[in-house]
C-alpha cells in the first residue's frame, strides 16, 4: 500500500482545535534515538540499514498511541509517494531524498510518527495543534519508554543520548512551534524579533524547518540546546519565548488596525489575495500560501470571518504538487499544475464557503 490514502484526510493537528490557534498551526517534539551497537546511518551499509529497519518497526508493535500505525519502506517508493510524505510533515526532505533501506511510521491521526534511518536511526515526532508543547511531548515520551524497554539506545553516563549530529547529543530532544506572523513582517520587526530570539538560545526557521525558507509568513521557533539541560525545562523556555512572540505579533496587529491609512491597505490586500483565490486560474502553490497568509490576517482585522482558520490549513496542505496530483488525478501535464490548482481552489471555496 502507498501513502496516497493519506491525501483524502487532512492531518488531525491541522484541525485548528488547539490553544492559540489563530497564531499557532502547531507544536511539535521530535526525540532522536540511536540503536546502542550499530553505525550511524551516515555510516552503515545496506545490510545493516535494513537490519536497523526491521529491528525498529517489529518493536513498534503494540506501542502506544501508533498501533495502528502505516509503515512504509522509503526505498520501495516512488518519489511521488515521498514527496507526499515531506509535505504532510511525516518525512523531512533529508529522509525522502536519500538512499537504501528507510522508513516511516505513521499513526492513523498522524499526530505521532516516526523516521528511521534519517540521520539517526529513530525520530520519534509528536505534533499538535496549536501551542500545545506539553502533550505534544507527553506522546513522544510514552513512545520513547515503550521502545527503550525494547530496544537497547546509545547512551552515555556522562553525555545522555547519542545522536549523529553533535548538536542533538543529550536528550536528543528538539521541540518548535510553526507560528504565522504577518504582523511582525508587516510592520518590519521579524528582522528585530529573529535577532532576539536567538540571543536567547532560539532559532527561527522556515516552513520545512532547518535550510528552509519562510512561506506566507510562517515561521517555526525552536530551541537549540541538548546538553545539560533536561526536556521540562527546554519546553518551558520555548513556551515562554514563543508567548512573548505571539505577543508581539498581536501588539503588530493591532498597530494596523489601528492606524486607517495603513488597516486601509491591508484590507485592499487581503480583498485581493481573496479574490484571487476565489477568481485566479493560474495558481503556484507559493501564491495559494501568500494568499492565504493574508486572509488568515484578515480575520484578525474582523472582515472575511466566514473563512475559517482550518479551512485555510486545509488549502495550505491540499495545494501542494504531490497533495494535488494524489487529489484530482495524476494525468495532467506538469504545465497543467498552476490550472489544476486553481480550478481545485475554485471548487473548495465553492463547496466549503
Amino acid at each position: 500500500m502507498t501513502p496516497t490514502h493519506l491525501a483524502q484526510s487532512v492531518s488531525s493537528w491541522l484541525d485548528a482545535s488547539g490553544p492559540e490557534s489563530d497564531l499557532v498551526l502547531s507544536s511539535r517534539v521530535r526525540l532522536a534515538r540511536n540503536l546502542a551497537g550499530r553505525h550511524f546511518p551516515g555510516r552503515a551499509d545496506e545490510l545493516e540499514r535494513g537490519r536497523v529497519l526491521a529491528t525498529v518497526t517489529e518493536a513498534c508493535a503494540g506501542a502506544p498511541g501508533i498501533g495502528d500505525a502505516d509503515i512504509w519502506d522509503l526505498s520501495e517508493l516512488e518519489e511521488q509517494h515521498c514527496r507526499l510524505l515531506v509535505e504532510r510533515r511525516l518525512a523531512s526532505p533529508q529522509l525522502a531524498q536519500g538512499h537504501g533501506r528507510r522508513g516511516v511510521v505513521v499513526s492513523g491521526d498522524e499526530c505521532l510518527s516516526m523516521m528511521i534511518n534519517e540521520e539517526d536511526h529513530i525520530r520519534i515526532q509528536s505534533v499538535r495543534s496549536g501551542l500545545n508543547l506539553s502533550d505534544a511531548l507527553t506522546g513522544a515520551q510514552e513512545l520513547d519508554l515503550f521502545l527503550e524497554e525494547r530496544l537497547q539506545f546509545a547512551v552515555s553516563d556522562r553525555w545522555g543520548y547519542l545522536t549523529a549530529c553533535p548538536t542533538n547529543v543529550g536528550t536528543g530532544l528538539r521541540a518548535s512551534v510553526l507560528i504565522h506572523l504577518p504582523g511582525l513582517v508587516l510592520t518590519a520587526e521579524i528582522d528585530k524579533v529573529h535577532r532576539a530570539v536567538a540571543e536567547m538560545g532560539m532559532a527561527v526557521r522556515g516552513w520545512f524547518g532547518e535550510g528552509s525558507g519562510a512561506l506566507g509568513d510562517f515561521f517555526q521557533l525552536s530551541h537549540q540546546r541538548t546538553l545539560g539541560v533536561d526536556e521540562a525545562h527546554c519546553l518551558d523556555g520555548l513556551g515562554r519565548i514563543a508567548g512573548r512572540v505571539l505577543q508581539l505579533e498581536r501588539d503588530a496587529r493591532e498597530r494596523i488596525s489601528a492606524e486607517k491609512g495603513h488597516r486601509r491597505k491591508i484590507e485592499d490586500r487581503v480583498h485581493r489575495a481573496y479574490g484571487v483565490l476565489r477568481t485566479a486560474r493560474l495558481l503556484s502553490a507559493e501564491q495559494v500560501m501568500a494568499c492565504a497568509s493574508d486572509v488568515r490576517l484578515a480575520r484578525s482585522l474582523g472582515v472575511l470571518e466566514e473563512v475559517s482558520h482550518a479551512f485555510l490549513n486545509r488549502l495550505l496542505l491540499f495545494t501542494q504538487s504531490a497533495h494535488l496530483r494524489a487529489g484530482v488525478g495524476d494525468s495532467f501535464r506538469a504545465e497543467d499544475e498552476k490550472w489544476e490548482r486553481a480550478r481545485w481552489v475554485r471548487e473548495e471555496f465553492d463547496e466549503f464557503l
